[in-house]
């Protein structure tokens, strides 16, 4: 109980502890919890047909993992969710990489913008702009945030010993 009191008053003041302690690898396997209904199938397709699997990778990200990688995969290929799972963490580590040069510590909101908003739209974490862009970002980290909080959660309760009575 007092956890999830502390996530919901981190939420209401615009503050996540996701901001600092989820790492890539949980964050990239947690996307599809927000992206696609519980077992949907792996050819789903969103965004009026623009976003494929259970990552919802649209086209352009592809590319943009082809040019990372130096890989040749098709849009279609992120129909399978380990692949999926290999281009969202990808782009997302080679992202990081750019918002750590800057000297910024990557935190779960960087990603949740460069995952719905493109490579730039991390900036708008700490330089948020007013416009639709923006609000389709924090409508996205909100849809977000209690899933990655919940997981956070989940882990820290794991991690803890138990007591005896």
């Amino acid at each position: 109980m007092v956890y999830k009191v502390t996530a919901l008053l981190l939420l209401l003041a615009g503050c996540c502890p996701a901001s600092t302690s989820i790492t890539l690898e949980d964050f990239v396997k947690l996307i599809p919890k927000w992206e696609v209904y519980p077992d949907s199938p792996h050819d789903v397709v969103g965004d009026n047909g623009a976003a494929y699997g259970h990552y919802q990778i649209h086209k352009v990200m592809v590319e943009d993992y082809n040019r990372i990688t130096g890989s040749k995969a098709s849009h279609t290929d992120v129909f399978d969710p380990a692949f999926g799972q290999r281009v969202a963490y990808a782009v997302l580590k080679h992202y990081a990489k750019h918002i750590k040069a800057s000297g910024v510590t990557p935190t779960a909101d960087h990603l949740l913008f460069i995952w719905n908003g493109g490579g730039g739209a991390w900036r708008r974490v700490e330089n948020p702009i007013n416009d639709k862009k923006q609000f389709n970002l924090n409508t996205y980290k909100r849809r977000a945030t209690p899933i990655i909080i919940n997981y956070i959660n989940g882990k820290e309760k794991r991690r803890k010993p138990t007591e005896r009575t």
